[in-house]
């Protein structure tokens, strides 16, 4: 996915233009998988800091090269059907950060009443608009509904997912960042300066002082500056093992399989094999994930769910079975 995110870009956006930011300990997956680009465009973050401080540090070397240039946010995790429409939406909201000044978000039309998506509203009255794609000032970002609220968003006509898209020019984003994360911008305004030979060591040094919170809730739930554009070109965050379900082709009983894997009677399963044999008999609408440290079972439908196993091994000091 990673791969795939960074070669629907290539037709916009030429590779020396392309910067993969994540974590220190995934480099060499990252130089594997996409070896084009260059040891100089990974951004290595010590630690996790959430979406916020990864977002801000790339703004800060973006701001020194050219404060107006258009940074674009794409999180490596997206499937889109129609990428070419995908780049003109792209394009389009890379011309309406630049003229308007604002952070522009991609809001996708909902199809279902999801509650593992953030919600982005738009005001009414901007809905016949009558411009393709359709562009919005944005009313305001709803964290992940119960699924009566989601319900309703869907009902409404006005909400979209919120595809954690963004695109603004470089100054836009860092003047947001300072006016509402200041504990975040501080520690990193010493990016404007420092040489680039320092990078390492400076992130070493600054990142596990930074807060860890995401950009949605520390800039894009407060600022006056975001626009949505309309983003109709088939997506999907594939966040969760029910989303890479319902993107497969499954089998004639609904089953979707890889790996190592042995079914009997299932129905409407997905099984993620590794090197051990999954051996199932008479299941219907179950996910299973062999890894070689866990293994993961659960319902179909309540993939979201994971997260509080995750808080679960947190808690018992077992953060490296995550």
């Amino acid at each position: 996915m990673l791969q795939t995110t960074v070669e629907r870009l290539l037709p916009l956006t030429p590779m020396d233009d392309v910067f993969i930011v994540g974590n220190k300990e995934h480099a060499p997956l990252f130089s594997q998988q996409v070896p084009q680009c260059d040891e100089h465009h990974l951004v290595l973050e010590p630690v996790g800091k959430n979406t916020a401080a990864c977002i801000a540090t790339m703004a800060f070397l973006l701001h020194r090269v050219d404060p107006d240039s258009i940074l674009l946010i794409l999180p490596a995790d997206h499937w889109i059907a129609k990428e070419e429409k995908f780049r003109d939406t792209l394009y389009t909201a890379a011309v309406t950060a630049f003229e308007e000044h604002a952070i522009v978000t991609l809001g996708v039309p909902p199809t279902f009443p999801s509650t593992g998506y953030g919600y982005i509203e738009v005001p009414e009255s901007e809905l016949t608009g009558g411009r393709k794609p359709a562009i919005f000032r944005v009313k305001r970002f709803v964290e992940k509904p119960d699924l009566k609220r989601a319900r309703a968003y869907l009902e409404s006509g006005n909400f979209y997912w919120n595809s954690g898209i963004f695109v603004a020019r470089s100054s836009v984003m860092l003047e947001e960042i300072g006016r509402y994360l200041p504990d975040l911008y501080a520690p990193l305004r010493e990016l404007a300066r420092i040489p680039l030979d320092t990078l390492e060591g400076f992130l070493e040094a600054v990142y596990p002082t930074l807060p860890a919170i995401s950009i949605d809730y520390g800039v894009m739930e407060k600022t006056k500056k975001a626009m949505m554009i309309e983003a109709d070109f088939g997506w999907s965050d594939v966040g969760s093992w029910d989303a890479l379900y319902d993107l497969s082709s499954p089998d004639e009983s609904g089953n979707v399989v890889e790996g190592h894997v042995l079914l009997e009677g299932c129905r409407n399963c997905l099984m993620q094999g590794g090197d051990r044999l999954i051996a199932a008999v008479g299941l219907e609408g179950v996910l299973i994930v062999d890894t070689p440290d866990a293994v993961l079972v659960l319902p179909r439908g309540r993939s979201q769910e994971v997260r509080r196993v995750v808080e679960r091994l947190k808690e018992a000091g077992l953060e490296d079975l995550l």
